[in-house]
């Protein structure tokens, strides 16, 4: 596919969690083909700062609040979406990490939070795009894997399994709407370098482990710009299902990223680590910074 003739002019896309790294990136890339993009976030003051960014640009934007854990916000951010004439493709991006360390001491409220965002978050934007794009006939889901979607990730249960979740119900998606015009898409970007990956937070005695991860980056971590690139390919492929990332592509990619990642050794990211004292809940001051 030659990027440069992908012409989405009339198509509306709403990217949840778009107001900088990866989902801006997508938003940004989608805007730059001619669609109208509708940001997300929970911030005000992050949604104000992208869309001046993109109408910079000269792309077609705007921008709602939205906490996707609450439905009537999604609702809200969909109805935005159909006030700019239709609704063609959205994409659940909004994601959260948890605290790195076991989970028999994982504090209850931080795995709550990741189950809220990433589980619920999806469903969400699934529950209320999916009814619009049946009616229609035609539309495009894009849910967000991630690391842990195909198989266990110790120390990294929440997110891990919130993402293999994710998996499950993306392909169960995509049986249910075959036939119907609506295509279901599974994406997972890989390390992408964003704030998500820098700022960890882990249980206390398990933030020395962290180190490798910036060697791990170093050689597989990519912008977001990259990492965002084969969304456009999803929403303009002419098949009747599509499915990201076959072993054959992963493997490429994979040995492409190592040779281009060894060149990049010298260049460590680095982390910012909090840590948090087993037992001991953030706001009673649990939390440190290392």
């Amino acid at each position: 596919m030659d990027a440069r003739r992908v012409d989405l002019r009339g198509r509306v896309a709403v990217v949840t969690g778009s107001t900088r790294g990866l989902g801006l990136a997508m938003a940004r890339l989608l805007g730059l083909h001619g669609a109208t993009v509708v940001l997300a976030s929970r911030s005000d003051a992050h949604l104000e700062a992208a869309v001046a960014r993109l109408q910079r640009e000269g792309i077609s934007v705007s921008g709602c609040r939205c906490d996707v854990g609450e439905i009537a916000e999604v609702e809200t951010l969909r109805d935005e979406a159909l006030s700019r004439g239709t609704l063609d493709i959205w994409v659940n991006n909004a994601g959260a990490s948890g605290i790195y360390g076991p989970t028999a001491s994982t504090p209850v409220d931080d795995f709550a939070r990741v189950v809220r965002t990433n589980i619920l978050g999806t469903f969400h934007g699934s529950r209320v795009a999916l009814p619009v794009f049946l009616a229609q006939g035609h539309g495009d889901l894009v849910n967000l894997y991630g690391q842990g979607d195909k198989g266990p990730v110790a120390q990294q249960n929440a997110y891990a399994s919130s993402k293999r979740w994710v998996r499950q119900f993306t392909e169960t998606l995509r049986r249910e709407c075959k036939d119907t015009g609506v295509r279901v898409h599974g994406m997972n970007p890989g390390l992408v370098t964003t704030d998500l990956l820098r700022h960890v937070t882990a249980q206390s005695g398990y933030e020395g482990r962290l180190g490798a991860l910036q060697v791990v980056v170093g050689l597989w971590g990519q912008p977001p710009e990259t990492a965002a690139a084969p969304v456009l390919r999803l929403v303009t492929s002419d098949a009747a299902q599509f499915r990201y990332l076959t072993p054959a592509r992963t493997l490429t990619r994979g040995v492409r990223s190592i040779l281009t990642g060894r060149l990049r050794r010298a260049n460590r990211m680095p982390l910012q680590i909090s840590v948090v004292d087993a037992g001991v809940h953030e706001r009673d001051g649990g939390r440190r910074a290392v």
